[in-house]
């Protein structure tokens, strides 16, 4: 936090600025790894709906600090991310339902859809090729997959009509499931979306996906590579040198 901005530091931002050094998304995407698992494998209980949001939340919050925004901004995303977590359980408290509503998933396209444009916008001001350079590109490839499958699931809410062909209630694994392999261009075929709407953005899912992954990430590894391989040179043409006798 603190890049381009005066804002007096408090004391819990303070110590994150001291233990927390800037641009390491590994920590980001071990988040995401966790928010994947739960929501892969986690049973359909509200309880692990409200996780679900608290990890996205604080994966949000880690983005932030990894990617050194103003701390007006970083007090901001801590303010939504909370409302956010209080929502999820008053949704739960009212409804008395263990089935998510559309209110939900709206919530988690909000804490979603953030990550990756601020990631993005790090990267680019960074203008340094490293391996965390390619674990930020990496994580907004996973966030992608992610956003998308929340985008799934509040059409089948809001809609009148099943979102799958295959089954009448789609379950959050399922539509993770789907968006990673549409992301992929696998195509199992297990799961199809029956509305023209969610054929349409399985289609630009896939292409987005593609395209980011044959362009962003290759090209990245490509220079990381590149520069690795320059150090490398560089190395040993300073101890051939060092080896030569005077």
């Amino acid at each position: 936090m603190g890049y381009g901005d005066n804002t007096n530091a408090t004391g819990v931002e303070r110590w994150l600025e001291e233990h927390s050094p800037g641009y390491r998304y590994h920590w980001v995407l071990l988040l995401l790894a966790a928010t994947f698992v739960v929501m892969a494998s986690g049973p359909p209980d509200a309880w692990v709906r409200v996780l679900t949001v608290f990890l996205q939340g604080l994966t949000l919050l880690a983005a932030l600090l990894a990617s050194r925004v103003s701390r007006r901004l970083f007090r901001l995303a801590s303010v939504v991310a909370f409302f956010a977590l209080i929502s999820a359980i008053t949704t739960i408290s009212v409804s008395g339902s263990s089935e998510p509503t559309s209110v939900f998933f709206l919530l988690n396209i909000l804490l979603v859809a953030a990550v990756p444009v601020v990631i993005a916008r790090a990267l680019w001001r960074r203008k340094v090729i490293d391996i965390q350079t390619v674990l930020g590109a990496v994580c907004i490839y996973v966030l992608l997959g992610m956003m998308f499958a929340f985008v799934y699931a509040a059409i089948d809410g809001f809609g009148s009509a099943p979102f799958f062909v295959q089954t009448q209630h789609a379950t959050i694994p399922e539509l993770l499931y789907f968006s990673f392999v549409t992301q992929t261009t696998v195509g199992y075929g297990d799961f199809t979306a029956a509305g023209d709407l969610g054929r349409a953005l399985s289609v630009v899912e896939a292409l987005v996906g593609q395209l980011y992954l044959v362009t962003i990430i290759a090209v990245l590894v490509s220079r990381l590579s590149s520069r690795n391989m320059a150090a490398s040179t560089s190395a040993d043409d300073a101890a051939d040198q060092s080896n030569r006798p005077g």
